[in-house]
């Protein structure tokens, strides 16, 4: 059962919605787009599969997420963010932009590109971000994303780009925290071999100046 604080506050009630162990780290990962059940095991290690299964019933009973069917073969079932879920993102953005200003974690921490690059999205300015309607492919490391702006909002996937990227990005996680910092510059990066851009050098550019992290942030954090 989920425990509740029994208080008729706006705060406490959603507290007793999104307030228990991993149920916003869901709520993180749905920000890269639909998920299956096997996607959040993999992205939340220590995470059970019975938790998860009663933190998915308790957010899909709270019109938190839904479930749909992924497009291919064998049509397998998975979870979106519904209306009201995508109205937590300027709440996880403000969670996003405070924890930039934590302390280093201990070694050891498990961290990916994915995290770093939906909080990049999240704390983007939304008008401006939504406008970059560049599809955009970033392949940092061993993972690759896509984004575009649709005008409304930002996209924002895990895996290959659905079509020919305008843009694609290659470099490894270190250079990608860096530019995130905007501690290196994107021209010095091409530079040193250490960022490969398909398209447009202004584009990518651009790119590092909308999708930035505050100044001083710790990006290990992440």
């Amino acid at each position: 059962m989920t425990r509740s604080y029994e208080q008729a506050c706006f705060i406490a009630r959603a507290l007793d919605v999104l307030g228990e162990r991993w149920t916003l780290l869901i709520v993180r990962e749905l920000t890269l787009g639909p998920r299956r059940y096997r996607d959040f095991l993999s992205a939340l290690p220590g995470l059970g599969t019975s938790l998860l299964a009663a933190r998915l019933k308790h957010l899909e009973q709270h019109d938190v997420l839904r479930r749909t069917t992924l497009p291919g073969p064998g049509r397998a079932v998975a979870y979106e963010l519904t209306d009201r879920g995508e109205a937590l993102m300027p709440a996880l953005a403000g969670l996003a932009k405070w924890g930039t200003g934590l302390e280093d974690p201990p070694p050891g921490y498990t961290g990916r590109a994915a995290w770093i690059m939906a909080a990049m999205r999240l704390i983007a300015p939304a008008e401006e971000a939504a406008r970059f309607d560049t599809l955009t492919e970033l392949v940092v490391g061993g993972e690759t994303l896509w984004l575009q702006g649709d005008g409304e909002r930002v996209r924002l996937e895990t895996g290959k780009a659905p079509v020919t990227p305008g843009l694609r990005l290659t470099c490894d996680k270190e250079t990608f925290y860096a530019l995130a910092r905007g501690q290196v510059a994107v021209d010095s990066a091409v530079a040193s071999g250490q960022l490969a851009v398909d398209g447009e050098s202004e584009t990518a550019r651009l790119f590092f100046e909308l999708f930035r992290l505050p100044d001083g942030h710790r990006t290990n954090s992440q």
